[in-house]
């Protein structure tokens, strides 16, 4: 017997008929859903977890995308590994493993990764002091924002603005 308030199978169920509709699944959260589905209803129904629940292999090129652009549209968010574990309905500890698998990273390294590179485009377009482009970003302060960028490019913030930013006339 199914549980009627199980707030997991509720949103599962939501974001799965919201798809339905186009007879494809166009948001992406839906296959995440079907997942989450899965392992919940397994849960509830004492039955056994699916095999690729324990597959070590990486997250497909679709749920990367959507990793990385969630990372992208909000660099200065500081995402919990809960909440990107809750992208893709796998345990903390599960979903760390298969991000390493795939990116080759840790995602706290590769979040810095992609806000540095974001650093890189603003210090060549703009010219707003480093302060506010690091804490924008969501770097603690500027001195570590300046640290991570050196041991990246092995050039202070300042430098790199100065060899490759665009001079305004």
């Amino acid at each position: 017997m199914l549980p009627h308030h199980d707030s997991v199978l509720q949103e599962c169920m939501l974001r799965l008929a919201s798809t339905a509709d186009y007879g494809v699944a166009c948001d992406l959260g839906a296959e995440e859903a079907a997942r989450r589905l899965i392992l919940r209803l397994s849960e509830v129904l004492e039955g056994s977890v699916p095999d690729w629940f324990r597959d070590e292999r990486g997250f497909s090129a679709a749920v990367m995308k959507r990793i990385v652009d969630s990372i992208d549209q909000r660099p200065h968010a500081h995402f919990t590994l809960e909440e990107f574990s809750s992208f893709v309905g796998l345990s903390p500890s599960h979903f760390a493993r298969k991000f390493r698998n795939t990116a080759g990273l840790s995602i706290g390294r590769f979040v810095n990764r992609r806000r540095l590179a974001a650093a890189m485009v603003r210090l060549r377009d703009d010219s707003r002091p480093l302060t506010y482009v690091a804490l924008d970003l969501g770097f603690s302060s500027q001195s570590h924002f300046t640290r991570l960028f050196s041991t990246l490019t092995g050039m202070t913030p300042a430098r790199y603005r100065k060899e490759f930013g665009r001079t305004v006339r």
